[in-house]
């Protein structure tokens, strides 16, 4: 059960006992998205590195091993910096440049719904504002049906987070898990009630932020 409703023009309890709300990033003016490209192909560049420098040291000294990778890594990351940007951009022009969320919190956890481009915000929010209003009937179905839509989705259980980042500037919550991340956005006037439901629930996490 819910500790008190909370309601704004935002954010809305609906009857299952969720609240949802609608997020709209601007892909052009903000780094998250990009930022969280990048340190996954870092990841994957360290692991492809490190592999090349045990198949190479097995045949030379380790000078020659190191100056092999080094000069790989240079190659590598160069590579992937072009192909990120040049992704990130495509992508963001094929959503039209705003990756619309939607946002599903209960006790248990919350949920990062991402929709297609052809799923408006005024859609969306139209679709929340039916959800709560209608208690049955095709309505309901309706608002539900719109609302399941979404291309891809991260549920992430408040139990299994470990650590919490607040970045109220970034309007972004980052829940991390042990090998995964959830990323929560919320507007200026509803982040605080976001961060505290989530800090208060996440209670094996620690705080960063």
């Amino acid at each position: 059960m819910n500790d008190h409703i909370y309601g704004s023009k935002n954010i809305t309890m609906c009857p299952d006992g969720k609240y949802r709300w609608v997020y709209e990033l601007d892909m052009y003016k903000s780094s998250v998205i990009i930022k969280e490209v990048w340190r996954a192909m870092l990841i994957a560049g360290v692991i492809v590195l490190a592999f090349l420098f045990v198949i190479n040291i097995m045949d030379n000294d380790l000078m020659e091993a190191l100056e092999f990778v080094v000069q790989a890594a240079a190659v590598l990351f160069g590579i992937f910096l072009v192909l990120s940007i040049i992704g990130y951009l495509v992508f963001a022009f094929i959503i039209g440049g705003k990756y619309c969320v939607v946002f599903e919190m209960d006790e248990a956890g919350v949920n990062h719904k991402q929709h297609e481009k052809h799923v408006k915000k005024s859609q969306l929010i139209g679709a929340i504002t039916t959800l709560a209003g209608a208690a049955r009937g095709s309505l309901n179905m309706v608002g539900t049906g719109v609302l399941a839509a979404a291309r891809t989705s991260m549920y992430t259980d408040f139990d299994a987070v470990k650590e919490l980042e607040i970045l109220p500037k970034q309007h972004l919550i980052r829940l991390n898990e042990t090998l995964s991340r959830n990323q929560v956005y919320a507007a200026d006037e509803d982040f605080a009630f976001v961060a505290d439901y989530i800090i208060a629930r996440c209670r094996n996490a620690k705080v960063k932020g």
